[in-house]
């Protein structure tokens, strides 16, 4: 099966949101279906989602 890799220029607050209000989106991302990565405004990739609305430094 592949994975989807998403990239989005949002807070991280917002993107916390969203996945903690909508139940389909939170399935995806917690069981890894869809690779979630946050960009910094000049497009730079600087956190990574793990799971359970937790976040990490992008290497």
């Amino acid at each position: 099966p592949l994975r989807l890799n998403v990239f989005i220029a949002a807070p991280e607050d917002a993107l916390n949101g969203v996945i903690e209000k909508h139940a389909g989106v939170r399935h995806l991302v917690d069981n890894g279906w869809v690779h979630l990565f946050r960009l910094a405004d000049e497009g730079r990739v600087i956190r990574r989602y793990v799971g359970g609305l937790q976040w990490e430094a992008a290497a």
